[in-house]
């Protein structure tokens, strides 16, 4: 059981320092661990169904709404029920990308990859008229899809249950894995370790990118939805959006072929989470829906406003770390891919906040009541 001390030096400048002279932030979970700040970020998504994201060059979220791609600014430009928001600035429609599937991923070379129902396929975030390409033609339900360290592209496919690496540097496409369950989305580490999210069994499996089975988690408290990984101190926990509006932090201590530390950092959402990822800005975007009673949720919420709305309408929620994690060396809190942009975009994909690293540390404190195994 954790209980730890809260630490942080002169919270105000060090909050300002990261976050700007921002106006005071919506809370979409009623319970969020001390060591993150939450935004919702952006909504009422245009089709209520924008799950997949990725970013451009210039760090504009983007979501997936079938064969169209919508970027939203960087900035806050807009409200929606008293809620400061980041507005969509442009609708891109890819000509030859299938209108099946949500999921996507920045690429290391600099294109964003998706899954349909035809096959992978990718787009030049840098010429939205260029037609997708499609690079396989085994198609899925369209959801889990990652990036790993070394530039391949995991993803699921075929039934949704079969997991496929294909490597964009020697053409090739692999099934290494096939799960029991449909595979809702995927992270992968900075070490290639790979985590599924199993959405029949309410499980986790870790595979390695090879896809020997590492470890599966059964029957948890929470559907795990859209995943990632931790970063630096951290680089040791899988974090889960879930579908019961919970946001949960799995920590391998002793390496992830033994049993986790299992705690919620963020509960009282209500809403349905989604696929998720992790954007330039080391923090973690969770979508959010409404869903009925699927998994958990709860009927009728989609995002919880700031004018104390709560109402059925989508959002994307940013976690972002407020301090450099635990022991106070500098952390993401969430793993961003390296980008190299080779090809077909010229430069850096992101330049990380400074503010960042003049943080010291801040200890998570574990909210009372949650389990651990």
């Amino acid at each position: 059981m954790r209980h730890l001390d809260k630490l942080m030096l002169s919270v105000p400048a060090l909050i300002a320092a990261v976050l700007g002279a921002s106006p005071a932030y919506a809370i979409q979970f009623s319970y969020l661990d001390p060591g993150y700040a939450q935004e919702i970020y952006a909504g009422p998504l245009l089709t209520g169904q924008e799950a997949g994201m990725a970013w451009t060059t210039g760090n504009n979220l983007l979501t997936r709404a079938g064969s169209s791609i919508i970027e939203y600014s960087l900035t806050q430009n807009t409200s929606h029920q008293g809620t400061p928001l980041h507005g969509v600035i442009a609708t891109h429609a890819i000509a030859g990308l299938n209108g099946s599937g949500y999921g996507m991923t920045n690429g290391n070379d600099g294109y964003i990859y998706a899954i349909t129902g035809i096959g992978l396929q990718r787009f030049d975030p840098g010429n939205w008229l260029a037609p997708a390409q499609t690079l396989t033609g085994i198609g899925g339900p369209g959801y889990g899809i990652t990036t790993l360290a070394d530039g391949r592209i995991a993803y699921a496919a075929g039934s949704g249950s079969d997991v496929y690496v294909y490597d964009p540097i020697n053409l090739t496409n692999s099934l290494i894995y096939t799960a029991n369950t449909l595979i809702d989305d995927m992270a992968a580490s900075s070490a290639n370790e790979i985590v599924l999210a199993g959405q029949g069994n309410a499980s986790l499996i870790v595979i390695n990118s090879g896809g020997a089975w590492i470890n599966t988690l059964s029957s948890l408290i929470h559907y795990p939805d859209g995943l990632t990984f931790g970063d630096g101190l951290l680089s040791n926990a899988i974090f889960s959006n879930n579908n019961d509006g919970t946001i949960t932090e799995y920590l391998f201590t002793s390496g992830f072929a033994n049993a986790p530390t299992i705690f919620d950092i963020a509960t009282g959402s209500g809403a349905y989470g989604d696929l998720a990822a992790v954007g330039p800005d080391c923090a973690f975007y969770v979508s959010q829906y409404e869903n009925g009673s699927y998994h958990g949720a709860t009927p009728g919420v989609g995002t919880n406003w700031d004018n104390a709305t709560t109402n059925s309408e989508a959002s994307i929620v940013r976690i972002s770390a407020a301090a450099s994690g635990d022991g106070g060396l500098p952390t993401c809190g969430f793993r961003t891919p390296v980008v190299t942009n080779v090809v077909p975009l010229p430069g850096a994909w992101f330049v990380m906040g400074s503010g960042l690293a003049t943080l010291a540390a801040l200890r998570r404190k574990k909210e009372p009541g949650q389990s651990m195994p």
